[in-house]
């Protein structure tokens, strides 16, 4: 048995949750994808994955040895990368995960531009607003905005972007103007759900003073740009990021309400294992895109 191989194939059994898709990625057969798996159970006398005709399902012991096998496989991929950096050009895959309205408006483009400078790397992107298990789902580089939590991973700045508590001029004219802060609670407040506390809004006033107010309203979403159009025809108050409500601030679509307050002031961050080399084609799309966002968002 080609243990290396077999290492790859398990790992992208585990990934793909699936032999066809595992059979078809690495362009193999489905029959021997089986074998392998088969023969990395037998040589280790347990059962790394179980299967019936409709699904598979991780054991423990599955779940332990893909994560020694994601560290094997990162280290050989290392050297390889570190002694071909001499003579070859940089390839292979990286698989992203990033939020959907932030890679939407500003990562997707600078993709585009990476993907021409380093044209052998292959980018497997996954939009997730949701905080993932990066050693569980395979992901190089993770972008997430706001509280990351744990210190397992490397976070690298990547830029900021500002809140702003916005409505329609025709929402503003049916409901009435908002001054301040309380004023929200007379007002129908479209709630973000992926937030840490959606229903919870603070800002900062001009003596520094954080104020918060709790929020309800008809509407609610998981996704910021469902709400920004929500808010531009007039169902209601949002408050979301500049990138995405910028463009209308400045079209008078939508009104910045508040505007003697701060809102909310979010980080985003480039997440990955911490390791001693990283592979060059990570290194590589981690400085491009520091040095791209730093000059394209506040």
């Amino acid at each position: 048995m080609d243990k290396f191989q077999a290492m790859k194939v398990f790992c992208r059994v585990y990934e793909a949750d699936s032999f066809k898709l595992a059979s078809d990625s690495l362009g193999i057969s489905r029959p021997m994808v089986t074998r392998y798996v088969n023969a990395i159970e037998e040589e280790l006398g347990t059962k790394l994955l179980q299967r019936n005709t409709r699904n598979i399902s991780v054991t423990e012991a599955g779940r332990k040895y893909y994560q020694h096998c994601v560290s094997i496989l990162d280290a050989i991929e290392e050297a390889e990368g570190e002694i071909g950096e001499l003579t070859q050009q940089p390839k292979g895959l990286l698989r992203i995960s990033m939020p959907m309205d932030f890679g939407l408006s500003h990562l997707v483009p600078l993709i585009n531009q990476f993907s021409v400078l380093y044209p052998q790397i292959m980018l497997d992107i996954e939009f997730n607003d949701k905080r993932i298990d990066m050693t569980e789902s395979g992901v190089d580089i993770a972008i997430r905005g706001g509280d990351l939590g744990g210190d397992q991973f490397v976070a690298r700045p990547l830029c900021y972007a500002k809140g702003f508590v916005c409505a329609s001029p025709e929402y503003i004219k049916k409901n009435g103007a908002i001054n301040d802060v309380d004023d929200l609670l007379n007002h129908s407040c479209l709630a973000y759900l992926n937030a840490t506390m959606p229903y919870r809004w603070s800002l900062t006033d001009g003596s520094g003073q954080v104020r918060t107010v709790s929020i309800s309203g008809a509407f609610s979403a998981n996704n910021g740009s469902t709400l920004t159009q929500f808010a531009l025809l007039g169902m209601g108050v949002i408050y979301q990021p500049d990138f995405l409500v910028e463009k209308y601030l400045k079209t008078g679509q939508l009104v910045n309400l508040l505007p003697n307050f701060s809102g909310y002031k979010i980080g985003f961050y480039a997440i990955y294992p911490q390791r001693k080399l990283l592979p060059r084609k990570t290194r590589l799309f981690l400085d491009f895109l520091q040095k791209a966002l730093s000059s394209t968002v506040s």
